[in-house]
């Protein structure tokens, strides 16, 4: 059940939003080593975003997943950063990460809890 939330002031068109979700969605199936079908990647693009006193390329990711490993994150945002430098131009240093481990019993899907 991953979700993958990325919020950013760069400015996507509509076939340019479709094609990052469908590559964020690969890209995080793959550092997380979950099937794609059961990952959610929401993109909300051209906002008003500040970071560092200035609205340069910038980006709030949110990564929530039911086992996600604390001890990985470290790996998981050099990774995470190098996918949307080089998807969506934005420098690493211009993005946060807050990743989440979600208690299956507090997560619910399809009428139930995991």
């Amino acid at each position: 059940m991953p979700y993958f939330k990325i919020e950013t002031n760069q400015k996507l068109d509509n076939a340019g939003v479709e094609k990052f979700s469908r590559d964020a969605s690969a890209f995080l199936s793959g550092l997380l080593d979950k099937p794609q079908r059961v990952i959610m990647v929401s993109v909300v693009h051209s906002i008003a975003m500040m970071f560092n006193e200035n609205t340069s390329p910038t980006a709030y990711l949110e990564i929530k997943s039911i086992g996600l490993i604390p001890e990985k994150c470290p790996e998981y945002a050099k990774a995470v950063c190098g996918f949307i430098e080089t998807a969506i131009n934005v420098p690493s240093d211009r993005v946060y990460i807050d990743f989440a481990d979600i208690n299956g019993n507090m997560f619910g899907w399809n009428k139930q809890t995991f």
